[in-house]
């Protein structure tokens, strides 16, 4: 995805400037400043990391619509990983808990949110999609078995 690189890039500039911002802090002394811009840096990791999730999620939905045509829609959206990435594969559960986080964000859920490492998490998608986009099967199918959902 295209923009995955611009969101990493503006990340990164934007973490730098708050690592900048907190490290003065933390030389005058300033307890008040400090605080406020860790808990603002981590808004903004998880602003990013929203940011990031939408691209995942169109790719997603591109490739659910390539095996499903419009009938795509009818599928929540796990249901739409699993035409590209079998439950039985490690990168489902990587998915399945980032997904968790998106919905925890995306509902304001975040006052008790972990903190996230999104250059860790950046690369694990990206390595996600590029195993799925050499894969003409579903990942973790040994067996052909491509199923398909037909709408009622």
């Amino acid at each position: 995805m295209k923009d995955f690189d611009l969101i990493r890039q503006a990340y990164s500039q934007a973490e730098k400037h708050f690592i900048k911002i907190i490290d003065e802090a933390v030389f005058l002394k300033n307890n008040e400043n400090h605080s406020r811009f860790i808990e603002l840096s981590r808004i903004n990791e998880y602003a990013y990391f929203i940011l990031f999730w939408g691209q995942f999620e169109l790719f997603i939905n591109e490739k659910a619509f390539e095996i499903e045509g419009e009938n795509y829609r009818e599928l929540g959206f796990m249901l739409r990983v699993q035409l590209s990435v079998l439950q039985s594969h490690d990168y489902y559960n990587d998915i399945d808990q980032y997904y968790y986080w998106r919905c925890e964000l995306a509902h304001g859920r975040i006052s008790t949110f972990p903190e996230l490492t999104l250059p860790t998490i950046f690369d694990k998608v990206e390595e996600i999609i590029e195993a799925i986009e050499s894969n003409p099967l579903p990942l973790g199918d040994n067996f052909n078995n491509i199923f398909k959902f037909e709408k009622k």
